[in-house]
């Protein structure tokens, strides 16, 4: 009975927390709404949500790698990171550059600097921001109370430790999604047709995403969710709405085909360290010697 109260005390904290968060996020709308926009009130909600993740785990002294947040592997998290942020950015700008190329690309007249911006924007402090939030305190909050006793994800391929703590992690985080549609603070409701895909997607992606923690870090995931926001953002500024489709369908699909390597790989990430390290070694031994 002592573990059922623990686990929803728990469940109860996390809650709270992101109703808190919710709530914030609701004011800084509200702000925005009356004052008009100000760069600052962009950049300071993600801070805002950061430092609650810094102080939920400084303040009880829990370990920043169990919360994802020192890699096991610095190399398995590079190279798979890397290879994230590549499969969704270089489609993009692919079919950016052939649109210019062909005439057909829509006249957003960004400067460099907003650009980049962007960039830093949907890849730090919304990508990294978030997953550190949701798969870095959330998950690994509610990992201390619930046990990871499953195995299999979907495929067969697909083999990682999970919980309950994953699917818990995914409905609150498609559930504050509806702040998109909703902000009881200014009265608007918004809902529109697509609005319960989007939380279902939000869902989804959220398994995802936890799967991705659970298997490395918070880094792996957070190069995933920034890749695609960067992505999903300029294709739609630029491109008309059948070669952003037609874009993140091949991103995707390369995604998924890479996926049973990742979980493959996840499983023995130091065996990296070694390949890269007997590779140098055996390269350093073919050396010819020199008098």
């Amino acid at each position: 009975m002592v573990f059922l109260d623990k686990r929803y005390a728990t469940l109860l904290e996390v809650c709270l927390v992101s109703l808190l968060l919710t709530f914030v996020g609701w004011l800084r709308e509200a702000y925005l709404a009356y004052l008009k926009c100000s760069m600052f009130w962009h950049f300071g909600f993600p801070a805002f949500m950061m430092l609650i993740v810094l102080l939920a785990i400084t303040l009880p002294k829990r370990s920043f790698r169990i919360y994802g947040f020192l890699p096991r592997s610095p190399r398995f998290t590079l190279k798979w990171s890397s290879a994230f942020i590549a499969i969704f950015i270089l489609p993009a700008a692919f079919s950016i550059g052939m649109s210019a190329a062909l005439g057909v690309a829509k006249p957003a007249g960004l400067s460099p600097l907003s650009i980049i911006l962007n960039v830093i924007f949907y890849m730090v402090f919304v990508g990294l921001v978030e997953e550190a939030y949701f798969r870095g305190y959330v998950q690994s909050r509610l990992n201390e109370v619930f046990e990871r006793r499953w195995r299999r994800l979907i495929f067969k391929a697909w083999k990682v430790d999970y919980g309950m703590s994953l699917p818990l992690t995914s409905i609150i985080f498609a559930l504050m999604h509806i702040v998109n549609y909703w902000n009881p603070i200014i009265s608007r409701w918004e809902p529109a047709w697509w609005m319960p895909i989007h939380i279902l997607g939000a869902f989804a992606f959220g398994c995802l995403a936890g799967a991705l923690r659970e298997a490395s870090d918070i880094y792996v995931s957070a190069s995933l969710h920034g890749g695609i926001m960067t992505s999903y953002t300029f294709l739609s500024i630029y491109t008309s709405d059948l070669i952003l489709s037609i874009s993140l369908f091949i991103s995707w699909f390369i995604f998924f085909s890479l996926l049973a390597v990742f979980f493959h790989e996840s499983e023995n990430p130091g065996d990296l360290n070694q390949r890269v390290g007997g590779s140098l070694k055996s390269r350093i031994q073919s050396l010819p010697e020199t008098y």
